[in-house]
């Protein structure tokens, strides 16, 4: 069909009628083309609108980026159809702009199609964030750019001076130029819309593509049209309308589906909310009955949408429970509605914040063993993204954690002892008799790797076992079998070591595991290599016979002891010296005999740096508290690698040489004193008579009226007499006493002494604590010079009280035939350095202390053939012992 040509002159010979027909007919081919037209604009309208319809549903920026592409289109279309029918002018030349302007059309609606797709293809990153506004924002200013620039480019149009020739004569390609909108076709279909629908698949997306295909199908109708509304024309403006049409049934087919999806989505909702709510009922009953605190927070943002905080929306009573009783939070009410930085965080535990803040950006879970420094407590916290919020569930796990700690740390200590010890563990399986776990020392002392030995089972064991010994090590193996809990399996035997020699072991099994039937599974063995303390023994037993007599009937004490003091032998004569029976000597340790500490430390150490101590002079304790002067010499043992394993020596008993040689000395310094004392005597009296002879004759001559040398003479006369009386009392103390003996009451004797002393104790308000024996003792002594004797020994100790605090204990027993007295003090103690001055004439710490009442004590006590010891600690007391033989 097309536009016949119209004779003007024939028309002024016609009707009315017939020269309407004939314009019509003439025009019919116009007509369809603007009615084609019309309604393929219409359909690019209605598209952009349903374009935005879709856009407000589904929130896809695409659809309405390309929807306002075919709605520009469609506005190049009214162009076209304006200015094909005159309605609007683009040039003064008197020809046919049809084809032009369809050139101009096809040409934008491929451009204008191609750059609103593929804009979404070159920029990754559009559509793909969820603010609305933002993406409100990029579609209308797209919209705006897409209709400025078509307007712009009618613009331009219109301002044209001259047309370019479209179409060509020629019998088959007439229209050269809408080869360029069909090579535009086929670069969409080919490359652009393709991978426009693989980024955004949709059925408006895939209408994009079968448009294509009559909008090519247009272009080649065009191309091949002899002339202006030919049918090729027709056809290709039909074809055009097809075009608009696909995607726009392709919205109405989102559009349906949305519909579709809606009702589904409400039927789900319903369904949704059904489940929700016996969820709920559900989750009420969970968090109610939880033993774990949980509680449920949405976020606080700031103006910016930053996360600043959370607020409590659901709690559980154990939430509630926990944080008061841990917390202790000050404010009133329940949880809900409070801050998550006012429920929990201090500033010591604020390091949990920023990973709630991930959870709820990232959707991610965080798990954790939080230590709260403040509450000093361990906490278990799960943390889950819930809405625009957060669920935490927690509880406190410090007990828990302690236990794990303090057994991760058990077994840490465990396998250090294990690993490090000089014996061989392992743990065996009972029911084929294969190893386990070995620790690092067992392989070393069978000699095998720790591959082969975990391979081995029991006839590759029986292989190396001494024949000898096969026998018992069957017997061994099935005990082994029936071992229960609390039994202990032991065993020696000889085994083949990889060096080729024969080599002892001593192993020791326990039950390590049993199955819930109480039945052994698993067995602990300690293995130790005893060669060295076979060949040992071996080599002791043949020079025990030779040396034990001697170790038996030696007068001396002889001891062997291990490393610690540890007794390991000891003979006969440390009965006597010790005062222990030979069985309760082997079970203690040497160091308990020693009265000083630092004398056994000494005693180890020469013997551990040097390996021998030579008559080093010690004092021992016996159990009574009796001191033992002794020489104690001894040496260390060792073995082939060089270790001290023993230590052997002899202690000689030298109390009675000790005391002998004190006697001795003190006899003499006694003599040395006594001749000093009667010298000074001697000396002293001569001129203190001349002096006295003096001070008589003096008053005889001078007037006594004088009360000025009355009183000069009564100084002179009352010195004298004092000097008189300290030489008295100092030769009296150094010589010899005559001694009237009688056998007395021990106890009777001490009361009667404390008579003598009652003012002075009452007058302090001195405790007495009496510890007399029963029955009491008789010792032949001189009654009233041992009254002298304890005497001063009580008046030094309440001298050395505190008064009303002091606490004098006197405490009396009988050992074999020696009578003992203890007279004990708290009071201020003396100097250890001092101890050994205490009966030297003249020394006192008194300020009017003569210094001779502890001599005279001495004396006396001597004299009787007893002897007195003296213990002391500053700031606890001091402690005289004095012995007495019964008589």
């Amino acid at each position: 069909m097309h536009d016949r040509i119209l004779d003007i002159a024939r028309l002024d010979t016609l009707n009315y009628e017939s020269q309407q027909n004939l314009i019509y007919s003439a025009l019919a081919g116009r007509f369809i083309h603007i009615i084609l037209v019309s309604m393929a604009i219409a359909i690019a309208f209605l598209t952009v609108i349903l374009a935005f319809v879709d856009y407000s549903i589904k929130r896809d920026i695409t659809t309405p980026i390309v929807g306002v592409a075919l709605f520009c289109a469609g506005l190049f279309d009214v162009f076209h159809i304006l200015s094909a029918t005159q309605l609007m002018s683009i040039t003064t030349e008197l020809v046919d702009i049809s084809s032009f302007t369809w050139l101009l059309s096809s040409g934008y609606h491929a451009i204008i199609l191609i750059i609103g797709t593929g804009m979404f293809l070159i920029m990754r990153g559009v559509g793909k964030t969820n603010d609305e506004s933002s993406n409100t924002r990029f579609v209308t200013f797209i919209s705006l750019i897409f209709i400025l620039l078509t307007f712009l480019t009618i613009n331009v149009l219109l301002n044209m001076k001259r047309l370019p020739v479209s179409a060509m004569s020629g019998k088959f390609y007439t229209h050269p130029a809408d080869g360029v909108p069909l090579l535009l076709y086929f670069i969409a279909l080919v490359f652009v819309f393709p991978k426009f629908y693989e980024r955004y698949p949709s059925k408006f997306s895939l209408t994009l593509i079968l448009s294509l295909f009559p909008a090519i199908f247009t272009q080649l109708h065009m191309a091949f049209s002899s002339q202006v509304f030919d049918n090729h024309f027709m056809i290709a403006h039909f074809m055009k309308l097809v075009t608009y049409v696909i995607p726009f049934c392709g919205l109405g087919l989102n559009y349906l589906e949305t519909l579709r999806n809606e009702k589904q989505m409400v039927s789900s909702l319903h369904q949704v909310a059904e489940e929700r709510k016996k969820a709920e009922e559900l989750i009420s009953g969970v968090l109610n009955s939880s033993t774990y605190g949980i509680i449920a927070f949405e976020s606080i943002r700031n103006i910016d949408g930053k996360l600043i905080d959370f607020r409590a929306i659901v709690t559980n009573p154990v939430a509630e429970y926990l944080l008061r009783k841990l917390y202790k939070y000050p404010f009133e009410g329940e949880l809900r509605g409070r801050t998550l930085t006012e429920i929990f965080f201090s500033p010591d535990d604020s390091e949990l914040f920023p990973e709630y803040i991930k959870v709820v950006e990232t959707d991610s879970l965080f798990e954790s063993q939080h230590f709260s420094t403040t509450l000093k407590r361990w906490f278990y916290i799960n943390a889950v993204k819930y809405r625009d919020g957060f669920v935490i569930v927690f509880d406190d796990i410090t007990e828990i954690k302690e236990n794990e700690i303090e057994l991760k740390e058990s077994k840490n200590f465990i396998e250090k002892i294990a690993n490090n010890t000089p014996t061989g563990i392992m743990v065996i399986d009972i029911n084929n008799l294969k190893p386990i776990y070995c620790n690092k020392e067992l392989p070393q002392i069978l000699g095998v790797n720790e591959l082969d030995l975990y391979n081995a089972d029991e006839n590759v064991v029986r292989s190396i076992i001494n024949p000898d010994n096969l026998s018992s090590f069957e017997d061994y193996t099935g005990r082994l079998f029936n071992i229960a809990e609390g039994q202990v399996v032991e065993n020696e035997y000889r085994f083949k070591h990889r060096s080729g020699e024969w080599r002892w072991l001593y192993s020791r099994q326990v039950v390590f595991k049993t199955d819930t039937e109480g039945n052994t599974t698993q067995v602990l063995s300690v293995v130790q290599d005893i060669t060295e303390r076979k060949l040992n023994q071996a080599k002791i037993l043949k020079s025990e016979h030779k040396y034990r007599s001697l170790f038996e009937q030696s007068r001396d004490v002889i001891f062997i002891i291990n490393r610690d003091g540890d007794v390991i032998d000891i003979n006969q004569s440390a009965v006597g010296l010790l005062g222990k029976s030979l069985g309760e000597l082997k079970v203690l340790n040497l160091s308990s005999f020693f009265y000083l500490k630092t004398d056994w430390l000494d005693f180890q150490q020469q013997l551990t740096q040097r390996g021998s101590v030579s008559d080093m002079e010690v004092i021992l304790t016996k159990p009574d508290g009796q001191r033992i002067y002794a020489l104690i010499t001894a040496s260390a043992q060792y073995d082939n690698e060089g270790r001290s394993i023993f230590f052997q020596g002899i202690i000689h008993d030298i109390t009675d040489l000790k005391r002998t040689e004190q006697a001795r000395l003190l006899s003499q310094k006694l003599d040395a004193t006594e001749r000093v004392a009667r010298t000074i005597a001697h000396e002293v009296r001569n001129p203190l008579t001349n002096v006295n002879l003096a001070l008589e004759q003096l008053k005889l001559e001078i007037s006594t009226d004088d009360d000025a040398y009355e009183f000069y003479f009564d100084i002179i006369q009352r010195n004298c007499k004092r000097i008189n009386v300290l030489i008295t009392q100092l030769l009296n103390s150094t010589r010899a006493e005559y001694l009237e003996l009688k056998d007395r009451a021990l106890n009777k004797l001490i009361d009667e002494t404390l008579e003598l002393a009652i003012d002075r104790i009452q007058l302090n308000e001195i405790r007495v604590i009496k510890e007399y024996m029963t029955p009491d003792c008789e010792i032949a002594v001189d009654a009233e010079k041992i009254k002298i004797a304890l005497l001063n020994i009580i008046i030094n100790a309440i001298e050395a009280m505190a008064p009303q605090k002091g606490v004098l204990i006197i405490k009396t027993t009988c050992n074999n035939d020696d009578a003992i007295i203890e007279i004990s003090d708290n009071g201020v103690g003396i100097k250890q350095e001092n101890i050994g001055k205490l009966f030297e004439p003249f020394y006192t710490e008194k300020q009017n202390g003569s210094g001779l009442g502890l001599t005279s004590t001495q004396n006396i006590i001597l004299t009787h053939a007893g002897t007195i010891d003296v213990e002391s600690q500053l700031g606890k007391g001091t402690k005289f012992t004095v012995k007495f033989k019964i008589s």
